[in-house]
């Protein structure tokens, strides 16, 4: 988690840390009138080593460039293109297909200056950030989706909505290739954007396609209205084939997006007991779709070696690959519902469970954990320090005995500053204060090292 010193604080999309923090599940804010900011205190549970359930979200249809190799299962890429985009950008970007954003504090609903000023030419696919520069590449073998001149309805699937928001939506003009760098001189703005309505976790909205052929790229940017200014980019690529309104004919077989979220869940796993040589942990699958799941098999990779399963069966191990699947009684989870199962395993003392590589009836999902004892609860306050406009940013964290922890900086949730290292646990609540400069943002987030 971080707080951002213009009183904001935020969950943290980024993963791939071995050990992070377990927020409260709402949301709760407090105004600080006399300097005029406020402090908002976030929750949520991050993964180690895969995505939290926090991100945001891209375009489902027609489906984004990062989304379809998500889609595909980054760990085996169905194409040349997207091994190659994995192999610079490695396969946790694609986990994190939600997370490819940028902040902008400065955005204009009806300009895209602001945009300009962050992101380079040739870097829109993946927002100026290296995390994601695999999307970039320059190469007309990207997957596209059939499309033909006119109305067409695109649909962003957001893994969590914001509100308030808006989008922008785009296309490349007449006369680009796939094989040129995407440059915001290329792009021509699509009437329809500004229309979006939201169902649940989509929004959609319907633009209106110009006469093209051949290979191009829409691109949309979903803005969050609110002090950060966190956007997001998609760059779908679409075919308009010959230009006939026969949809994809000039450029080989039509593909629509896979639609993944016939399952859509998340999984949460946690030690219920530990006694040093092994533990109990449980594993919860919640139904985040608005269809239930009339059976369940999960696939998942863990270090440690499990035993014993009940309420659920195992039907294959490879390694420390296992695949377990429901029962008889407890195979439906409705809307919303969760089932939970639990295992037996070893060796115990552990500081963070480490799931990965989760497949929920074939569909790749994130996997969330929690710390074992008390989870990782960050407090952010603020309040004056002078009346030349200095304000203290107060951050307080339960820190457990043996553990080491880090406070970390940045300025554009994208580039990390440590601001403290080496904060050591001593089992009660740690508290740091922070003189702020009013008027300048920053973000901070704790970070549990290693012993």
């Amino acid at each position: 988690m971080f707080a951002s010193a213009n009183g904001k604080a935020m969950v943290e999309p980024l993963v791939n840390i071995s050990r992070r923090c377990l927020f409260e599940d709402s949301l709760r804010r407090r105004i600080l009138t006399d300097i005029r900011f406020q402090v908002i205190f976030a929750a949520g549970i991050l993964a180690g080593g895969m995505g939290d359930a926090f991100g945001h979200g891209s375009v489902l249809d027609p489906v984004s460039r990062v989304y379809r190799i998500f889609q595909e299962n980054p760990e085996s890429p169905d194409r040349e293109v997207s091994s190659d985009a994995i192999e610079m950008a490695g396969t946790q970007a694609f986990y994190d297909w939600h997370e490819v954003s940028r902040v902008v504090p400065d955005y204009d609903s009806e300009s895209i200056a602001p945009y300009r000023a962050i992101i380079p030419d040739g870097q829109l696919a993946g927002a100026g950030r290296e995390k994601y520069a695999g999307l970039n590449l320059e190469r007309g073998d990207w997957p596209a989706t059939s499309v033909n001149p006119g109305i067409y309805p695109v649909i962003f699937d957001a893994w969590v909505p914001h509100d308030p928001s808006y989008f922008l939506a785009f296309v490349t003009r007449d006369g680009w290739s796939p094989d040129q760098p995407l440059n915001w001189d290329d792009l021509e703005a699509l009437p329809g954007a500004a229309q979006a309505v939201r169902d649940n976790h989509y929004y959609t909205f319907s633009v209106d396609l110009p006469q093209r052929t051949g290979h191009h790229v829409l691109y949309v940017i979903w803005q969050r209205i609110d002090p950060a200014g966190e956007a997001f980019f998609s760059a779908s690529d679409i075919d308009f084939g010959d230009g006939t309104g026969n949809g994809n004919g000039g450029g080989g077989p039509a593909i629509r997006p896979v639609i993944p979220h016939e399952i859509r869940a998340e999984v949460n796993f946690a030690v219920q007991s530990d006694w040093g040589s092994g533990f109990t942990g449980e594993a919860k699958i919640t139904n985040l779709a608005n269809h239930p799941i009339n059976s369940w098999e999960l696939e998942f990779m863990l270090e440690e070696e499990i035993s014993s399963f009940w309420n659920a069966e195992l039907i294959q191990r490879a390694g420390n690959r296992y695949t377990v699947r429901n029962l008889d009684w407890n195979q439906s989870v409705a809307p919303g519902e969760s089932v939970v199962f639990g295992f037996s395993a070893s060796p115990g003392g552990l500081a963070q469970l480490r799931p990965s590589n989760l497949f929920l009836n074939g569909i790749s999902l994130h996997v969330h954990t929690a710390p074992p004892g008390n989870s990782l609860r960050l407090e952010v306050m603020a309040g004056r320090v002078s009346a030349e406009g200095l304000a203290q940013l107060k951050l307080r964290f339960p820190a457990m005995v043996g553990r080491l922890y880090s406070v970390e900086r940045s300025v554009d949730l994208v580039h990390w500053d440590t601001h403290e290292s080496d904060i050591a646990g001593q089992g009660g609540v740690i508290e740091r204060n922070y003189a702020m400069e009013r008027g300048r943002m920053q973000f901070f987030r704790i970070r549990e090292n290693h012993p």
